[in-house]
């Protein structure tokens, strides 16, 4: 049996350096895409559903009534961003790093220019967009911020109207709302009512006492659990002050106020306590100037 001779077996082909080459700058560009697109399509779907999640948050803040207007403002100003941020990715993904640089170069610069020029914009839009997410204060609610003070009527993204208590309405520009201190008379169930009464020297300082807390525990919105505070707060050159400190309900205040003091005037009357009253006297020295009656010798007259 003739067995033929083998040689060395054949080498394996060796791959060619160009193939290598390609297969990674196919995988290299494969990345680049489907970063790119999944960029845009995120981009896509932020644009396509941010008026809608825009209309849901205003729903849900029920006591804030946004302007359709001022809702369709976000909303674009909103997808200028998000085209921004995706060209801006995309561009860093392509490897356009000195275009990049460059671009947000002269963004920065115009971005910088135009914030001078919009900053008062600017800051109430963004006062307000605070505002609506913090709620320190909702529609309805009695506030007080400066010299203003009233009911809220109405939350913008760029102002605050407030129909004060006297009538006009006073609209504020939100960058004011969120620096300044404002005080929410609306966030407690309750609200402190204190009154000071001037009471004469003369007068029996225990019966006024007694008449005052008397009309406290008549009132039938005095909130007893919160106790009442009936004493001597300061003597005077003519007076003798008597304060009084009690709660009730926050929507009831100001009735409580006006109907207590009317109350307790009447019942000073009905016990014959006087509340006091002012007296200056003058003081002459050497000769009082003359009158109808002519000179008279210096004095004291009331």
């Amino acid at each position: 049996m003739h067995i033929p001779a083998t040689g060395p077996a054949a080498p394996w082909p060796k791959a060619s350096p160009n193939v290598s080459l390609n297969i990674i700058i196919t995988h290299e560009y494969f990345i680049k895409t489907l970063g790119i697109v999944i960029t845009w399509i995120v981009a896509w779907v932020l644009v396509r559903y941010l008026s809608r999640w825009i209309q849901a948050f205003d729903k849900y803040i029920e006591e804030v009534d946004i302007d359709t207007r001022e809702l369709s403002t976000l909303d674009r100003l909103l997808d200028y961003a998000v085209v921004t941020v995706a060209a801006v990715i995309s561009a860093y993904i392509l490897g356009l790093t000195e275009a990049l640089y460059s671009l947000l170069t002269a963004a920065g610069v115009i971005g910088i220019m135009l914030g001078f020029a919009i900053k008062d914009v600017a800051a109430n839009f963004i006062s307000g967009i605070i505002i609506l997410i913090d709620q320190s204060f909702v529609v309805g609610d009695s506030i007080e911020i400066g010299e203003y003070g009233g009911i809220v009527q109405k939350i913008s993204l760029r102002s605050t109207d407030i129909a004060t208590w006297d009538g006009p309405v006073v609209s504020i520009p939100n960058s004011t709302m969120a620096t300044e201190a404002v005080i929410n008379y609306s966030i407690n169930p309750t609200r402190r009512i204190d009154v000071t009464f001037s009471i004469a020297y003369e007068e029996d300082i225990n019966n006024a006492l007694d008449a005052v807390r008397t009309i406290v525990e008549a009132e039938k919105r005095w909130l007893p659990d919160k106790g009442i505070n009936v004493y001597v707060s300061d003597v005077r050159e003519y007076a003798i002050d008597v304060r009084t400190l009690f709660h009730v309900p926050a929507a009831d205040w100001f009735s409580v106020l006006m109907d207590f003091r009317l109350a307790v005037l009447g019942e000073f009357q009905r016990r014959e306590v006087e509340l006091a009253v002012p007296v200056r006297k003058t003081v002459y020295v050497g000769e009082i100037p003359r009158t109808a009656g002519g000179p008279q010798p210096g004095g004291v007259k009331e």
